[in-house]
């Protein structure tokens, strides 16, 4: 009983420190938390890059340039889960973009995003990470995508192709 009560208090430990880089980096702005709180082995695994992985570094500055691009970013943790050294959270990121991103330029437009995020801490960092998050809707709110499709139906105002008649969103 008393080795439950254990893992219990650790997976709470380390729901209690993924959620406070959460507050600290996106809602407080504390841009160190990166460093205080990842282990300089840190890995990152995402779709969004062709290797599937960043370092510590490339996720550093990854992290840092969305943080110039929207420097007044906010998230909302929507559910958390602990089990054994990795905590899944899944949030909600808001901003208005202020600054370039990769090959988008500043354009002022306010996003919402839904991400889920797997850390795994050791010794007592955050040494690995899993992301996905909904990248064509940002891509969608910052008007630099547009969908289309094959399903016939008619116009709509979001992903609506002029000129293909026969396919519309």
């Amino acid at each position: 009983m008393a080795m439950y009560h254990e893992e219990m208090r650790q997976k709470d430990k380390n729901k209690a420190y993924v959620m406070r880089f959460y507050e600290d980096y996106y809602n407080n702005g504390r841009l160190e938390a990166i460093d205080d709180m990842f282990s300089p082995s840190y890995v990152h695994h995402t779709p969004e890059v062709l290797e599937g992985k960043m370092d510590y570094e490339e996720y550093r500055e990854h992290m840092l340039s969305l943080s110039r691009a929207f420097p007044h970013m906010k998230v909302v943790v929507e559910d958390q889960v602990a089990e054994n050294d990795k905590v899944a959270t899944r949030f909600t990121m808001y901003g208005i973009q202020e600054g370039d991103l990769p090959g988008i330029p500043a354009r002022g437009k306010e996003i919402k995003v839904a991400a889920i995020t797997i850390f795994r801490l050791e010794d007592g960092k955050i040494s690995e990470g899993w992301e996905i998050y909904d990248s064509l809707d940002m891509a969608l709110q910052l008007g630099v995508a547009q969908v289309t499709s094959t399903l016939r139906k008619g116009p709509q105002k979001k992903g609506y192709y002029l000129g293909w008649s026969e396919y519309n969103v």
